[in-house]
């Protein structure tokens, strides 16, 4: 029995058999070839390795499991990053257990930020502070009264660059009285919550265009309920009161509280303490739907919040306000939640997954459909493969070459005319100066001078007859030209020969052309002008539509770049002819295998279910492990200032000096002091991080992942291979794909796993890499991050010439069953004996798969159409085609993933029988029809294989 196991370069080095073996074969010993039957299990250390590995993924997913909390990766959190309806919370946090909704309160500091500016700022405010009214000293020192004017901007200084916009002066503490207790009044919801934001309302439009800040004005927080507002408040719980505190760090603090806190009998200041007491008087929600200090739990009048989805709530105005908002409506959703879009994209999924069930049946029978489109382009690819091939070559050659016409029209393109028009203008100069010197060359005369010259190029005696858009010249004085009168007598010193291009005019001409002219022999166009032959590009007088003269050069560039890759390609296309030949017939027989063998597509099905289960799995314990962040990620203290927590631009922050970054929020509650001054800004850890017991799970998942996909690779390897050696006339009946399940789950799972394992760690080093550049990033390093990014581009190709290695080296141990070291050795010089084959087939391939995947998508779509529209006439198409057109893909990539491993391996047979000289043709032969022109066989199969073997000895004995 003759095997390729015991081949030339395809053959394991191990086995070794006699060549005289083939003396003693009988006729009733048929011959065999096909996959070499005496295996052995190979690489069975690697499966231990994977043992291994797979148990420190049980091991440190029971770390996760005990330590972790899936709900810190859900669960909504509030302002200073604390999660709902969780009882114990990062740093010491609130109890938040039963507090399950994030909705929103007013920020009453930012709210009144404004209203207590105009008042505190005031000429009334100004004066009792700064100045002596009638005999009162003012209430602030020197000093103290440098820093409040500079606080108001009511003198220049380093803070401001003018005076502060607030709403107007306050002459007097009655105006104090009447206007702020007026808008607080309206914040406090103490009459008509459309008052808030309607124009005419005391505050104006300050809160009716609040809305594109809307972040700024509301806290997160969590509570019991969407709905908990004014109307909580006013039911059956007790609320509580918040009298406004100003924020510690504020600027204005000191002549506040020194207001707030005066004990005199001025009745100027007792007045604006008056407004202070009772007009700053807040209405908070009980600590029994808002567990925060009564300050972070003050509803805002006229909003209300309904449930969105997943204990998230989003903003539903009531129909005053909504009345009173008009346009600005609109931009309030856009700011926080978007619930009016929220709401109509709820209804909208909720109609399209609705009008999906509806037309089920459809979908079953557009499903069987597309699959019978995938056979029947299998089966038409076999004829058809050829013609889809040469289009494809033919059509990346005009590409190239029309790429470069418009590159080149639009480096030459004048302002104002079309690009068709500048096209024929060039096409018509390049021809034109091509004919001419072409005639020159023949009649061996020599060329008329071209050269433009004389007042309105008067003196031209060149030897141009056409156009700049291509018309032919008419004879001048001939009888039948638009104006005969332009003629030799007439314009004696034109030189108005033949029907050369001229400009003749007579000085005391009112209108003269601005350059060459002929009439033409169209009676639709009576003249153009002329370009002198060798003046390809159009003459600009207005400009170039491009104006940079940069940009028309490299345009010009990038043209002539084009047209040489267009030249070399033409001739590489020349040069291969042969071997895109002999890739078409691969193709073919690789069509054919996928007819012959329709249940290897139930392979790439199954290997999407172990993913997809297998992706779940690994995704939830990794999950328990991403939840874990250490108490001390980020800093647990306070800093003075937002830039100092957050960072700029070029210096990181202490909340987001590394990746995953925290966040920022303000406790206004409780500010410690820093050198005597309120430190009040302070981080939140991110809802996740990583540590080493994610990155040995993250290594499993990209292990395991790896090996799916080499085991599907294999199986399909070895169903060819057992298909290919099949004789001609039984090829479709032998049991190829059950072959090859067997020997790779008996022989081969340690090489699998070996290739896998090498691919994993690769792409572990790329995402390591992109982590690496996540945490430069977020040092602001941006040299740091160039240097890691193109070290995962160099780390990304390494790792596409790897895959595309395994998969070949996968081929080899279904078709020699050698180890994967071995199997990879072989197939990399394989691959670089058989170079352009390979880079041939590789191309053309992934023609033939994008003409695939579009033709089957295309006719998926087209026949579902049909099928809805009888099935249902009634239904709106767009949301059941946009589905057919996403089943069509996946099946179109279901039938090209097999199809593409299919020509690879078959290439690799063939070039197997090339080398060794075996060759059997006819339905007896296993040699596929389309391969035959290819093969040599002036010699018997045996003695091939005997010469070849003993070739193999003589070359190691020698080494």
């Amino acid at each position: 029995v003759v095997f390729l196991g015991s081949m030339g370069c395809c053959s394991s080095a191990q086995v070794e058999k006699d060549p005289e073996e083939d003396d003693r074969l009988t006729a009733s010993e048929p011959k065999q070839f096909g996959p070499a039957p005496d295996r052995g299990c190979t690489d069975l250390w690697c499966l231990a390795v994977l043992l291994a590995a797979w148990l420190a993924w049980f091991v440190v997913t029971i770390m996760g499991v005990t330590d972790g909390n899936l709900e810190r990766l859900y669960q909504p959190r509030d302002y200073q990053g604390a999660y709902c309806n969780l009882e114990t919370n990062w740093n010491g946090g609130p109890n938040l257990l039963g507090y399950t909704k994030q909705s929103f309160t007013m920020n009453v500091s930012a709210v009144t930020d404004v209203i207590v500016k105009q008042m505190m700022c005031s000429t009334a405010a100004s004066q009792v502070l700064t100045q002596t009214v009638s005999g009162n000293s003012p209430l602030l020192g020197n000093l103290d009264q440098q820093d409040y004017l500079c606080s108001c901007c009511l003198i220049p200084c380093d803070k401001c660059s003018g005076s502060l916009q607030v709403g107007g002066d306050l002459a007097n503490v009655a105006d104090i009285a009447s206007v702020i207790t007026a808008k607080l009044t309206e914040l406090r919801g103490k009459v008509s919550p459309d008052n808030l934001f309607s124009p005419s309302g005391a505050n104006g439009e300050v809160f009716s265009e609040m809305w594109s800040e809307a972040n700024l004005y509301f806290n997160e927080v969590c509570l019991t309920s969407c709905s908990a507002d004014f109307a909580s408040v006013n039911g059956s719980a007790t609320p509580r009161e918040y009298i406004y505190d100003m924020v510690p760090d504020s600027d204005l603090k000191l002549a506040f509280d020194t207001i707030k806190s005066y004990s005199g009998s001025r009745a100027d200041v007792t007045a604006i303490q008056t407004v202070i007491s009772d007009s700053f008087k807040f209405e908070a929600l009980p600590l029994s739907v808002c567990p925060y200090s009564a300050k972070r739990c003050v509803p805002m009048p006229g909003v209300e919040f309904q449930e969105l989805t997943s204990n998230y709530c989003t903003f539903s105005m009531t129909a005053d306000v909504v009345n009173t908002l008009g346009s600005a409506f609109s931009a309030t959703f856009e700011s926080l939640g978007m619930n009016a879009l929220g709401n109509s994209m709820m209804d909208t999924v909720g109609t399209w997954i609705g009008d999906f069930q509806s037309s089920l049946d459809a979908f079953v029978l557009v499903l069987l459909v597309s699959f019978l489109i995938g056979f029947i382009y299998m089966v038409a690819l076999r004829f058809l493969v050829g013609v889809c091939v040469w289009i494809s070559v033919c059509l990346f050659f005009v590409i190239l070459v029309l790429g470069g016409a418009m590159s080149f029209i639009s480096s030459s393109r004048c302002s104002g005319v079309g690009i068709f028009e500048t096209g024929q203008q060039l096409v018509v100069g390049a021809a034109t100066t091509v004919s001419v010197a072409a005639q020159n060359a023949i009649d061996q005369t020599i060329p008329a001078s071209e050269v433009l010259s004389g007042v309105r190029d008067s003196n031209y005696t060149g030897v141009q007859r056409y156009t700049q858009m291509g018309w032919l010249c008419a004879d001048w004085g001939a009888a039948t030209n638009a104006d005969p009168s332009y003629n030799s007598t007439n314009y004696p010193d034109s030189n108005l020969v033949k029907n050369y291009c001229r400009n003749p005019f007579k000085d005391a001409d009112r209108h003269k052309a601005r350059t060459i002219w002929c009439f033409t022999q169209d009676t639709e166009v009576r003249w153009q002008e002329c370009s002198p032959i060798g003046v390809i590009k159009p003459i600009c007088e207005h400009g170039y539509d491009i104006q940079s003269e940069e940009l028309r050069v490299v345009l010009e560039i990038v043209a002539y770049i084009l047209w040489v890759l267009a030249l070399i390609y033409c001739i590489a296309v020349c040069c291969l002819t042969d071997r895109i030949r002999l890739a078409i017939a691969v193709n073919k027989v690789a069509s054919v295998f996928v007819v012959h063998t329709p249940r290897i597509l139930v392979l790439p099905v199954v290997q999407s279910l172990l993913a997809g289960i297998w992706t779940l799995v690994w995704g939830i314990s990794a999950a328990f492990l991403l939840s874990q962040v250490p108490s001390g990620y980020v800093p647990s203290g306070a800093y003075l200032t937002y830039a100092e927590a957050y960072g700029s631009a070029t210096v990181p922050g202490a909340c987001t000096d590394k990746w995953p970054t925290g966040s920022v929020w303000k406790d206004e509650e409780n500010c410690p002091l820093v050198n005597g001054t309120a430190a009040c800004w302070k981080c939140s850890p991110p809802r996740y991080s990583f540590d080493w017991r994610f990155w040995v799970s993250f290594f499993n998942f990209l292990w395991n992942s790896a090996l799916n996909i080499a085991v599907g690779q294999c199986i399909i390897a070895g169903a060819v291979c057992v298909w290919f050696f099949t004789p001609n006339g039984e090829k479709g009946t032998r049991p190829a794909i059950r072959s090859s399940l067997y020997n790779v789950f008996r022989f081969h799972m340690g090489s699998l796993a070996f290739g896998a394992f090498i691919i994993a760690v690769v792409q572990l080093v790329r995402y390591m890499l992109k982590y690496y550049e996540k945490q430069a990033k977020a040092q602001k390093n941006r040299v740091l991050v160039m240097i890691l990014r193109a070290l995962q581009c160099l780390v990304w190709c390494f790792e596409k010439c790897l895959k595309f290695l395994n998969k070949n080296a996968y081929i080899q141990i279904a078709l020699m069953g050698t180890n994967f070291c071995t199997s990879a050795r072989k197939a990399f010089f394989l691959i670089m004996r058989n170079a352009l084959r390979f880079g041939t087939v590789a191309i053309l391939g992934s023609m033939i798969h994008m003409i695939g995947i579009l033709a089957m998508t295309a006719g998926t779509v087209v026949m579902g159409y049909f099928i809805l529209s009888g099935l249902h006439p009634n239904m709106a198409p767009a949301v059941p085609i946009l589905i057919y057109v996403m089943l069509g893909y996946i099946v179109a990539k279901l039938f090209t993933s097999i199809f593409e491993l299919a020509v690879d391996t078959t290439l690799q047979c063939f070039l197997c029988c090339e080398e060794l000289n075996i060759a059997e043709i006819g339905d007896e032969g296993f040699v596929p029809s389309s391969l035959a022109p290819w093969l040599d066989q002036s010699q018997a199969p045996e003695k091939a294989s005997a010469q070849k073997v003993q070739e193999d000895e003589a070359a190691l004995n020698k080494q």
